[in-house]
């Protein structure tokens, strides 16, 4: 009898048979795709290849700690330095604050007890060493209401605040903020507030994230009101009811309060200083901002409390009084109706994401730069009526003095391109306080009625100064570069034969303010006839044109100082929402914009001993580069362009080392893997920007950016030692809106004081080898739609507003490193898009390094176009891979340039610290390749017994 026919004689033989066969061909299938197409995927998920490095490698960057928590506890304690100084105090009426220590106090608010730490996706931290409200003011020497904090705790004061909604939405998402409403406070409650009557805390706190913006409308989807709103059309970044009568309540029992606000967005703050709707104003003495400080920063504010800190933090956005007045408030997000944004009548779509729009009508009048020129224009009352802080703003527990002291060298003198101004400021303690104080240079140039928008203000220099002791004084100098306030003409609106930057002749006053509305000093310099033109980039000596002419192709007026209510931003029209043919077509198209064609092949595989370490320190045009790169074989190259998600690949045979790259800007984080086998864990969860911008210390972000260095020297510690080479930070796009989901990723409204701080904290990360790659490049200011919107601007705005701090990076930090953006500027993808990273980030700017994509999830992000464009490294996981042509040779000639691009980055990296001999393969795929063993075994002892006693089953029948 045959083997089958034995097989299937028996029930039990039988069905090991149909078990066996169907548990195989699953092992083989799971196998095989776990080891191919899913093999990155599962990598990010549960960790890498593990390394074998050889003994003695001389470092190249060395750290300053020898294990992973004293690199993370030193990254707290510079954490906390930034929220000593990034805290802002933003009212204190009749020296509420400090208070005395030992004070006993009430802290109020639901989410005192669930206090905002960071966002979501990458802006998240793992909540491992978070440090409470409480435990800070313990430490400060106060003691708090535990009747009311079990209160806060516990179900009966509610379910609390909404949880983070997922990570992509069509914009109409709800929010609830989850106050208590007075109703649940028992009487027992309200008695303990009078054993803790020296002061109440109210925490009021917003969240915000990555893929969601905030929403402007509180209701949910179905038209329901979100509980505790007021009103339908009411936001969330303002009061709602439980909040008002809070604020009420407490200021009625107590008098002393303070307010805290913990958002990272600017809220609606016209509660703390307008009688006519706020009655009860007058009862909040004191009001900090705290922003979300992450992990440990929270123990700032017991400092600042009792006084062992002064304050010096100055506010890095506006805050205006009513956000529906804003320009930007028509063009944003989902328009306050689901897919409010999006084209209609769409035809032929290429991707299966809805083609949707943002337009920037506001031009250049973004923040203060819209404030304070109708301020100006349109006088002190209508400024008063719409801003509440001006950008800059911020108050200490002392006074000081401020004054130029060269303004008499200063004054009337030439402004010429290339020479720097150097002011020097004298600042002196004249109140009874040590503390810090801010300087703040700005500009006003000369303006011409229906010419060349400008605001009233811009922004131009700034430091912080070292604590200055009373009656003490320091002088700082800071010093301005002209082309840093130069204004971009890209229609020649001037009438005088140029497009590009310049300086118009006449009289620029520059303005030493305490905010950006305050001035203290000022003196006047001149740009003489027939002003000043920079024809080529000032650092690069490259030319710069007009490269973006048809970016503003749909956008209506544009808003200007001449008319503003006649040029006010408007959102769209459903006739305007329609998609033209043309318009279309260009959305559509995946072609490259690179004009570049070759019929000459590189050199591939060519035989020589050059390796990635002979590289190490050499120049980018060193002529060594090209007899490493000869050696390389097409699959290699292939493989490193297409294999970036949070790491390079590895190339073994010229020893370049596989990386471990991290998101994100408030410290190392990988959202997508887990942390228990993981390479990305244990750090330290920083504050967000804003509250680094709101330190004003180029200084103290430089130290940020190498604490973060040295936590990537130490890397992962518990496998195999590999460190962080890159780090998917600093975000530096703008604060466009309030509303903008990742306001916490990002620093500022302003430009300027972005580009600047990101510079040195790419410098600090540097130092200790980490390459940062900026994101997100460029004029990413919205997550509603973010994938692929089409964003109309016109081109003086892109380059003066939202460009600036790239370029700063550029420049200034000197990064290696760039992340493209998701959207489109006009309609073409900024990650296919040649013009902006090679015509002006390479070319223009002198960006030597790697531009990685944001997570390529196909549709509209083309790889291909990717490459052409100028991307190197393609943050992908699975099938969105580039298939160069090998018969091609300009395929061939493009990919040997990305591949130079990323092996220049790491060899100017921590990854260089080792020679990796070889890797073994991920725990993972070892205990997949167990478990497939073990199961082939059990399956193999079941059938033996159950053939076996088939047969003699069989054998028994036959005989």
């Amino acid at each position: 009898m045959s083997f089958f026919k034995v097989i299937f004689s028996k029930t039990g033989s039988k069905v090991w048979f149909f078990v066996t066969t169907s548990i195989l061909v699953l092992l083989i299938v799971v196998t095989s795709l776990a080891s191919t197409i899913f093999y990155e995927l599962f990598c990010t998920l549960w960790g890498r290849e593990r390394m074998i490095t050889k003994d003695g490698t001389q470092q190249i960057f060395i750290a300053d700690f020898d294990t992973k928590e004293e690199a993370r506890l030193n990254g707290e304690r510079v954490n906390e330095r930034i929220t000593e100084e990034g805290f802002v105090l933003l009212k204190n009426d009749s020296n509420t604050l400090p208070l005395p220590k030992g004070a006993k106090i009430s802290v109020f608010g639901k989410n005192s007890v669930n206090l905002v730490y960071g966002g979501s996706g990458s802006g998240a931290g793992s909540g491992e060493f978070t440090k409470t409200i409480f435990e800070s003011l313990t430490a400060a020497g106060f003691s708090y209401n535990p009747t009311l904090k079990s209160f806060y705790e516990s179900s009966d004061s509610g379910s609390g605040r909404s949880s983070n909604p997922a990570m992509e939405n069509d914009g109409s998402i709800s929010l609830k903020v989850g106050e208590t409403p007075q109703s649940s406070y028992t009487q027992s409650v309200k008695n303990s507030y009078r054993d803790y009557d020296d002061a109440a805390l109210i925490v009021l706190s917003r969240i915000g994230g990555e893929g969601w913006d905030l929403p402007r409308k509180m209701v949910d989807k179905n038209g329901n009101l979100v509980e505790g709103a007021r009103d339908a059309n009411d936001h969330y970044l303002q009061l709602d009811q439980n909040e008002t009568d809070l604020i009420k309540a407490v200021c009625d029992e107590f008098e002393k309060v303070i307010v805290i606000i913990n958002s990272s967005s600017p809220i609606e703050l016209g509660f703390l200083d307008d009688p006519e709707h706020y009655a009860y104003h007058e009862n909040i003495g004191a009001a900090i901002w705290i922003g979300a400080p992450g992990d440990t920063g929270i123990m700032s504010l017991g400092r600042i409390l009792n006084g062992d800190v002064n304050p010096s933090g100055r506010i890095p956005d506006t805050y205006a009084r009513d956000f529906k007045k804003d320009p930007t408030w028509f063009n944003f997000g989902n328009n306050l109706i689901p897919n409010g944004q999006d084209y209609l009548s769409v035809k032929d779509k290429k991707t299966t994401y809805i083609y949707s729009y943002v337009d920037y009508e506001e031009g250049i009048y973004v923040g203060y730069r819209y404030y304070e020129t109708r301020g100006f224009t349109d006088g002190e009352t209508w400024y008063n009526e719409n801003v509440v802080f001006p950008f800059g703003y911020g108050l200490s527990y002392t006074t000081f003095s401020q004054e130029i002291a060269n303004k008499q060298t200063l004054q009337n003198t030439t402004i010429t391109a290339d020479k720097k101004i150097q002011v020097n400021v004298k600042v002196t303690n004249t109140g009874s306080v040590a503390g810090k104080d801010v300087v703040q240079l700005y500009v006003t140039p000369p303006y011409i009625e229906g010419g060349i928008e400008k605001s009233h203000v811009v922004l131009a220099g700034f430091a912080k100064t070292g604590i200055i002791q009373p009656g003490a004084s320091e002088t700082v100098t800071v010093e301005i570069d002209p082309y840093y306030f130069a204004s971009y003409d890209y229609n020649d609106k001037n009438q005088n034969g140029f497009k590009g930057y310049e300086l118009e002749s006449g009289k620029y006053i520059i303005r030493l303010c305490a905010n950006a509305h305050e001035q203290i000093d000022s003196f006047e310099a001149t740009v003489q006839e027939p002003g000043i033109k920079y024809e080529t980039d000032p650092v690069t000596g490259y030319s710069v044109v007009n490269r973006f002419d048809d970016i503003d192709d749909e956008l209506g007026s544009i808003l200007s100082r001449t008319d503003w209510e006649g040029t006010f931003p408007a959102t769209r029209t459903t006739q305007e929402r329609e998609l033209d043919a043309l318009t279309n077509q260009k959305i559509n198209s995946i072609a490259t914009n690179n004009p570049f064609q070759t019929n000459e092949f590189p050199i591939i595989g060519e035989e020589n001993d050059v390796t990635l370490r002979d590289l190490v320190g050499k120049d980018y045009d060193d002529p060594l580069w090209d007899k490493l790169l000869n050696r390389l074989k097409v699959n290699d190259m292939i493989n490193l362009f297409n294999n970036g998600a949070f790491q390079t690949a590895a190339i073994m045979e010229i020893g370049k080392p596989r990386t471990n790259d991290a998101d994100g800007p408030a410290g190392f984080v990988n959202f997508m893997s887990d942390p228990s086998v993981g390479a990305v864990y244990g750090t330290s969860h920083y504050a967000c920007e804003p509250i680094m911008a709101a330190t004003w210390n180029v200084d103290l972000l430089f130290d940020f950016g190498e604490a973060i260095g040295n936590e990537a020297l130490i890397g992962d510690e518990r496998g195999d030692g590999t460190p962080y080479s890159g780090w998917y930070a600093p975000g530096i796009n703008l604060h466009r809106s309030p509303f903008g989901g990742r306001a916490g990723e990002y620093f500022s409204e302003d430009s300027f004081l972005s580009g600047m701080l990101a510079a040195y904290e790419i410098q600090g990360a540097m130092s200790k080898g980490v390459y940062t790659q900026v994101k997100h490049f460029a004029v990413n200011e919205q997550e509603t739609s973010r994938r692929g919107i089409c964003t109309w601007l016109d081109e003086q705005t892109l380059r003066e507003v939202y460009l600036r701090p790239f370029e700063m990076a550029v420049k200034i930090g000197k990064t290696r490193g760039m992340m493209s953006s998701f959207n489109r500027i006009g309609a073409k993808w900024t990650g296919g898009d040649y013009r902006l990273l090679t015509e002006v980030l390479r070319n223009e700017w002198g960006f030597r390094g790697m531009v990685i994509c944001d997570f390529n999830t196909g549709s509209h992000m083309d790889s291909r176009q990717m490459a052409y464009a100028g991307g190197d490294l393609n943050l992908q996981t699975f099938n969105q891979e580039w298939k160069p042509k090998i018969s091609n040779p300009t395929d061939m000639t493009i990919l040997r340039e990305r591949v130079k691009n990323i092996l220049y980055t790491v060899c100017n990296s921590n990854a260089m610290n080792s020679e990796v001999l070889g890797y073994k393969p991920p725990v993972w795929m070892v205990l997949m390749f167990i478990i497939d063993a073990v199961v082939v075994a059990g399956l193999g002892l079941w059938g033996f017994f159950a053939i076996r006693k088939a047969y003699k089953a069989q054998k028994q029948k036959t005989s």
